[in-house]
């Protein structure tokens, strides 16, 4: 098969993508999706469907690929991998809290403000504490817990003035002081160009709209993924008030209701491949607080069932099967569902 894999200057994984197509020896070509001759370059190829890894840093460059991988699933009627809904609430969590409204999904109650006067009235009625999100912003970047109204009218005023600033430096919770100092040294080029991006998202600032969500209480939150009818959990732990981008992982033996509630979730929204991350209610139940179409992967496997690595199916019933599903960061099993997909389609 003829696959396109859309490329942006942002992308740190492009890689990826092309090592899986020549694993199974099939035809590729980089398309640059923000070159101004982007459109010529994918029909001129004709590729029999797209691969994307839409980006997560940047605003403008995440509004870029959105609106172009609509014109190509939508108007020139390519097919596209993952699919346009799965880009689109990528890293979007204005439009994420809404789909997950609209679709009946159970998540924590997230309030999305355009209107200073009325962010200004909820924090007198709110209840504390409460996340305050930027609309982009992968690892926890972005994040703040606010514990008092006090804190709440502080941060609606700077997000209706200067605006709200992303983390400036590395994930100081995935790293440590000596292994940056270590890539600064034996790899500088890559060193010079974190900084560069560094720079440019905490320009990127968030103006004149704010986003909070209730804040709930856990140790842990479950990390779900799903690609294709390979199913994996794991849990993500806290350091601090927050488990999103710690890296710190406990391999438990995930519950089967759990897969249950992801695969319900998936099917109602026909996402193809997903990292969900779930909070176990305090009320009972599961609650759904990011839904991310590309997601890191620090380990070289996703889960293990009583010490074996390996996946969930569902056949009738679930099924775990030993094995390493997850190489090349899993874009070897999204290229396998994706391949599997698409010929059918043919």
């Amino acid at each position: 098969m003829k696959i396109a894999i859309l490329i942006s200057i942002v992308d740190t994984s492009i890689d990826k993508w092309n090592k899986s197509c020549e694993k199974y020896r099939h035809e590729y070509k980089f398309v640059s999706i923000d070159n101004c001759d982007w459109l010529e370059q994918l029909t001129k190829f004709k590729p029999d469907f797209c691969v994307l890894r839409p980006p997560g840093t940047l605003s403008y460059a995440k509004q870029m690929y959105d609106e172009r991988v609509y014109i190509i699933s939508s108007v020139l009627k390519i097919p596209v991998y993952p699919s346009f809904e799965e880009v689109i609430v990528y890293e979007n969590k204005r439009i994420l809290s809404d789909y997950l409204k609209a679709k009946n999904i159970p998540h924590p109650k997230t309030y999305v403000f355009y209107l200073k006067d009325q962010a200004i009235k909820f924090a007198s009625e709110a209840r504390y504490p409460l996340v305050a999100k930027t609309n982009i912003g992968a690892s926890g970047s972005g994040v703040k817990i606010l514990r008092s109204k006090k804190d709440l009218i502080s941060y609606i005023r700077r997000a209706f003035s200067k605006g709200i600033s992303r983390r400036k430096g590395p994930n100081k919770n995935s790293g440590s002081p000596k292994t940056w100092t270590k890539k600064a040294i034996f790899s500088p080029r890559y060193f010079l160009k974190k900084l560069k991006l560094y720079k440019r998202r905490s320009n990127d600032t968030q103006k004149n709209f704010l986003i909070l969500q209730e804040y709930i209480q856990h140790d842990y939150e479950w990390r779900v993924v799903k690609i294709g009818e390979s199913y994996f959990a794991h849990k993500k732990t806290k350091i601090g008030e927050m488990a999103s981008g710690t890296k710190e992982k406990i391999y438990d033996n995930p519950p089967l209701k759990l897969f249950d509630f992801t695969k319900e979730v998936c099917d109602s929204t026909k996402f193809y491949s997903q990292a969900v991350d779930i909070f176990e209610s305090p009320k009972g139940g599961y609650l759904v607080n990011e839904i991310q179409t590309i997601f890191g992967q620090s380990d070289s496997y996703q889960m293990k069932v009583d010490g074996k690595i390996g996946r969930y199916v569902y056949n009738d019933g679930w099924e775990f099967e030993e094995g390493d599903f997850n190489t090349n960061e899993s874009y070897d099993l999204r290229l396998e569902h994706a391949v599997k997909l698409f010929t059918k389609e043919v």
